[in-house]
């Protein structure tokens, strides 16, 4: 047992507390209170006073590509240049640029206060990577493809892929599968890769309406992605029933959307679709600065949040991203959402609502006696007491973690 204090504790799914600690035994939160409380009642357990620091839940990147990490700043352009610039490249890489790739991103995100994460791996270097480096967290398996005829092949290696990792998946990862997105499946591995996760009862991963070349060719099977991807792949024409759908009610023609079920950047939905996203249960993975920087929109989070539509943070990969950090995501979601989110809404985005979209919420998102300790402490800078998510989300850098801490094992100690 021990007592882990600090001047401020950050439990998420109660008030600030100051003066506050913790009770760790065995890697579980056991109890939370005032500090001074906690120590008369047990005199003889050792305490470690983190002094002007603040406490709070592990932080929660519910979408990254860590194998991608090494092609920082290296590709350019908005959305459909910048994928057809990453299909060039991964024709090049190879599975050690992905091990080193993925080690890298595994270090920023520690480093940076993050304790969970939804990976999607197409390598299957990063599951190795993350099986190794004591994070908590989901591995979704990628898969796409737009050749019909290829579509029960990619999915009998997919199950033989995903077996493998759930056999050597450990404790604190899970994993599910990722269909890529309605624009690079075919019709047929869509409805297979449906149905290979609710047999496997897996947890699901999809990018869903990022861009606007993506509904248009969903929808009318016209435009930039089949006038540029198919002839890429050698196809002629699009191989999805042309119904006029958007991406949304394709994937959910083919029940993929569930409560365990991710819609990862959500950028272009129509009314109907936000209200099947609310009715279904589908929690979303926003990825602003990702969204920011490949020129495809901003997602109308206050209006899925007001629907009652769970959403986690993610930071996507480092090919579109400057960094990994969870602070600098939070902070660029504030400015964009122009006051329609609080500071403390996006704490709770970054912690208990990640942790809830990726079915981690028993063990993880908050400071609460019985969970696991995934915890961080952070350099305290000017703090003000009335206000202390926003003082930490004006100052907090990836550089002021000084703890981060998962299922009770330090990771990273400044």
């Amino acid at each position: 047992m021990k007592l882990l204090s600090a001047r401020l504790l950050l439990p998420i799914t109660s008030p600030p507390l100051f003066g506050g600690a913790l009770l760790l035994q065995d890697g579980t939160i056991l109890e939370i209170g005032e500090r001074e409380e906690l120590k008369r009642h047990h005199p003889s357990i050792p305490i470690e006073d983190l002094g002007d620091a603040v406490l709070l839940p592990g932080l929660v990147n519910v979408h990254t590509h860590l194998e991608l990490s090494g092609l920082q700043g290296t590709l350019h352009g908005l959305f459909l240049d910048w994928l057809f610039q990453l299909i060039d490249r991964k024709r090049d890489l190879d599975s050690q640029f992905y091990l080193h790739s993925a080690s890298q991103g595994v270090r920023d995100l520690i480093r940076g206060g993050t304790t969970s994460v939804g990976e999607i791996t197409s390598a299957g270097m990063s599951f190795e990577v993350l099986r190794r480096s004591g994070l908590r967290g989901v591995v979704y398996y990628e898969t796409l493809g737009l050749d019909p005829l290829q579509a029960e092949g990619i999915v009998r290696r997919a199950e033989q892929k995903i077996e493998t990792m759930r056999q050597e998946a450990g404790g604190l990862l899970k994993v599910g599968l990722s269909p890529h997105a309605p624009y690079s499946l075919s019709e047929r591995l869509l409805e297979h890769l449906s149905s290979l996760a609710r047999r496997f009862r897996l947890p699901v991963a999809v990018h869903l309406a990022e861009a606007e070349e993506e509904v248009r060719y969903v929808k009318e099977g016209t435009g930039p992605i089949r006038e540029r991807l198919l002839k890429m792949v050698g196809r002629d024409r699009p191989s999805h029933e042309i119904r006029g759908e958007t991406p949304v009610e394709l994937v959910h023609r083919h029940d993929l959307l569930s409560p365990s079920a991710l819609a990862v950047h959500a950028v272009h939905l129509e009314t109907e679709d936000v209200e099947r996203l609310a009715s279904s249960g589908v929690s979303v993975a926003h990825c602003p600065r990702s969204n920011h920087r490949l020129g495809n929109g901003i997602a109308p989070i206050p209006t899925y949040l007001e629907r009652g539509i769970r959403v986690g943070l993610g930071t996507d990969s480092l090919a579109s991203n400057d960094s990994l950090s969870l602070w600098d995501e939070m902070r660029f979601a504030l400015k964009l959402h122009e006051g329609r989110i609080s500071p403390e809404g996006l704490f709770k985005m970054a912690t208990l609502a990640g942790a809830e979209a990726l079915g981690l919420s028993k063990e993880a998102g908050s400071l609460e006696p019985g969970k696991r300790a995934d915890l961080i402490a952070v350099r305290i800078h000017d703090l003000d007491e009335e206000d202390p998510y926003g003082s930490l989300l004006s100052s907090v850098q990836d550089g002021d973690v000084l703890l981060t801490m998962v299922d009770g094992k330090v990771l990273y100690r400044a």
